[in-house]
This record gives C-alpha cells, structure tokens and sequence, in this order.
C-alpha cells in the first residue's frame, strides 16, 4: 500500500483513504492531548517549577510558539511531498519533546520540551484536512473537517478529566511517560499505513517553487481574514479551556482540579457535538460566514453570566453552550481553502491555522500576566501565589472583547460557499 498513491477516484471505491485519513485524526487527537493537558497539572507545574502564573504561561504557550511558525513549512512540505514522513516524524518530535518536559527540573528546558512538542504537532490538524480535500469529493469537506474537528475535541476530552485522574493516582510526570508511548503506535502507524504519495485531483501544473506558493497564499487577504477571525473565535478553546477554565473554576467553587476539569470537558463536548450540525446548518442556510457571526455574537453574549454567576450547574450548562457554538469556528478552514486552487490547500489551511494558534500563544500568557497584574498578594503556605476570582474575573473578561474584533473582521469576509459548490466533484 506505501508504495501507490491514493486520489479522490479511487476514494469512492476503496477503504484505503478512511484508513489514511484515520491516522492522521488519531495523531490529530493524540496532539491535542498533549496541548491541553497541562491545563490539568497547573498547581504540580507551579510547584514543581516555583514559578507564577505569568511564567507558567510563558511555559505551556511555548508549544504555541513553535507549532505558529512552523505552520506554513508545514503547509508548503505537504503540499509538495505528502503526509507520511511528516506526519511520521512530528509525532517522534512530540515525543520526545514530552519526555524533556516530564525529566527535567529546569524551566528553560522544560520550555523546550514544550517547544518541541509544538514542533511535532504543528501538521496534525492540516494533514488531516489536506488529505480529506485530496482523497474525498470537494462538497465532502466541510463535513469532514467537522469531523475532524470532533476527534480534536475528543482529544481534549481525554486531555481533561482521564489525564486529572491519572495525575492524581500516577503523578504528572508518570502520566506525561504513559502520553510518549502511545506516541510510539501512532508512529508504528504512519510508516504501515499511510502512503508514500497522495496524488493531488483535478490540477496537473503543480507550482514547483515553494517561494511562488508561499507568495500566492499569503497576499490573499481573506485567507489572511479567515485566519484572524479564527484566532479571536477559537480564544475560547485555546486561552479558557485549554489553560485558565480549570483554575477559574477551582477558585470560583472551591473544588478540585478533578472537578473542575469537567468545566474544559464540557466545553470540548459541546465543540464536538457541534462541529457538523453547524456545518450542515451553514450549507442550509447558504452561508459560512452568516454562521460565523452569529457564533461571535452568541459566545460573546455568554461570557459575561459565565463570569459573574455563581451557580456551578448554570455555569457548566454555559460553557457547553459556548462549545457548541464556537464550533462554526472550524469553517474559517473552509473558507480559507475555497480561496485557494487545491494544489495550494495545504498551504492556505496552514496559513490560517497558524493565525488561528498565533492568537493562542498571545493570549494565553496574556492572562496570565494580567492575573499577576490583578494578584492581592496573597500566597500559599508554600509559597505559591492565590489569585481571587476577582482576579480572574478581570483576566477573562478581555475575552468576548477579542471576539466582539472578530465579528469586525467578519464583516470584511467574502462568502465561499458558492466557491466550493463550483467546484469540480
């Protein structure tokens, strides 16, 4: 099977491509478990590190860094030679970057660590969706990267919750060795299963010069647009869910980090659950960026009882609303990729997600630091600083602020949906 390439004719005829298109939304969730679980270890990281909020935000937004600037070689390395050896050696660098971050007691180095696992993942989620354009019918791919965006949000399902517990029973590091392995089969994987070559549809001239590519991708502003849309829509996923929910929540309820885990898990389920319904609707109704904007408004609208009531069902039944509705974000991929001739999908996808993360690797410090701004000063019998709600209330805040720009930004966005219903099937 490595050594014949897959197109979208045979995609219609064969189980080959669902495996090949598989693996990469395994690795694309085995990634996303290991971005958002240190949200889960903040206390242990603190301690272990004796560092503040702001410097453990630095820390974990490290894996940000990284996976941003490595999004358009990735882009650009795909488009011109396929998924498999990428694919392959992102996930040896996640594990190895995973393994630096667990041994070592330096903070620099653990910074590493975390640079190193942002490395490897930086090509999870656009293999995925460069595959799922090449081997599947165009009008297919809002739906599978629905999908796609599901088994992420599964990711960080088992990311909250599962890895809190085995924190608690095992130990951070225990559990960060367990994480590595299964890196190794979903390397095992990649080598056996994915093919050498993926054949692009429909598009015999090839550009040959990755500089005439990148040139093309990154003048186009509305996948510039979609990029920067995405970013401030996704601030709820990569900034509160992935690192600050859990401790807002165990400040806010005086609960433990088990508990408060379920706030990111409810989260991450309403995205998942919504994921392709608004991908349906959005087709329904004729228009990605109608959708779009009505997501920004709603979450926007959502964030401010989140902040300020104090009923811990009420606020869980919020956030699964928010997740289910910051879910239309994933149609930014869409709109960016209809801009774009798909011998370029891979680049543009990469362009916009690297805006998209660049938001996250922003703000996640951010708040951090605003936190340490807003700290009373009260600390710890060990040391470690204690940030009252209010703290966190004014930190978190600076949120549907971002996504009140984001529906600015919308405004300038031209619909695609007509776009891809031209397109070649």
């Amino acid at each position: 099977m490595n050594d014949h390439a897959i197109t979208s004719n045979r995609a219609k005829n064969n189980y080959k491509p669902w495996i090949i298109w598989g693996i990469a939304n395994v690795f694309y969730l085995y990634e996303v478990i290991l971005r958002v679980s240190p949200g889960v270890m903040t206390n242990d990281l603190m301690s272990h590190y004796d560092i503040t909020t702001g410097m453990l935000g630095v820390m974990i937004s490290c894996f940000y860094y990284s996976y941003t600037a490595l999004q358009l070689p990735c882009g650009l390395i795909l488009d011109k030679l396929g998924p498999r050896n990428l694919i392959g050696a992102s996930v040896i660098l996640s594990i190895g970057g995973s393994v630096l971050f667990a041994l070592t007691k330096q903070v620099y180095i653990a910074q590493c660590g975390r640079c190193l696992v942002g490395a490897g993942a930086a090509c999870a989620f656009i293999s995925s969706l460069q595959i799922a354009s090449l081997v599947f019918p165009v009008r297919q791919f809002a739906l599978l990267s629905g999908i796609t965006n599901m088994m992420g949000t599964l990711g960080a399902l088992c990311g909250g919750f599962p890895v809190a517990r085995a924190v608690n029973v095992f130990g951070w590091r225990t559990t960060i060795f367990f994480l590595a392995t299964l890196g190794v089969v979903i390397a095992a994987m990649t080598f056996l299963f994915i093919p050498k070559v993926i054949k692009i549809p429909h598009d015999k001239n090839i550009q040959k010069s990755f500089g005439s590519i990148l040139k093309k991708v990154t003048k186009n502003k509305q996948i510039i647009l979609a990029g920067m849309v995405g970013g401030f829509m996704y601030l709820p996923v990569s900034v509160f869910s992935e690192l600050w929910a859990i401790p807002f929540f165990m400040t806010k309820y005086n609960v433990t980090n088990e508990i408060a885990s379920f706030a990111s898990s409810i989260l991450f389920i309403g995205f998942a659950i919504g994921s392709i319904p608004i991908a349906i609707i959005a087709k329904k109704v004729n228009g990605y960026i109608k959708t779009i904007k009505f997501s920004i408004v709603a979450t926007a609208l959502l964030f401010i009882p989140l902040i300020y009531i104090q009923n811990m069902v009420l606020s869980f039944a919020i956030v699964f609303l928010m997740g289910l509705l910051t879910a239309a974000e994933v149609m930014i991929f869409t709109c960016a990729k209809n801009c774009e001739s798909p011998k370029n999908s891979g680049t543009a996808i990469a362009f916009a997600n690297g805006l998209v993360m660049l938001a996250g690797s922003i703000f996640q410090p951010l708040l951090g630091l605003l936190l340490d701004i807003f700290w009373t000063g009260k600390l710890s019998l060990q040391g470690i600083r204690l940030y009252e709600i209010s703290c966190y209330q004014k930190a978190i805040a600076t949120l549907p602020i971002c996504l009140l720009v984001a529906l600015v930004l919308s405004i300038f966005m031209k619909e695609t949906i007509q776009m891809e219903d031209a397109a070649p099937k």
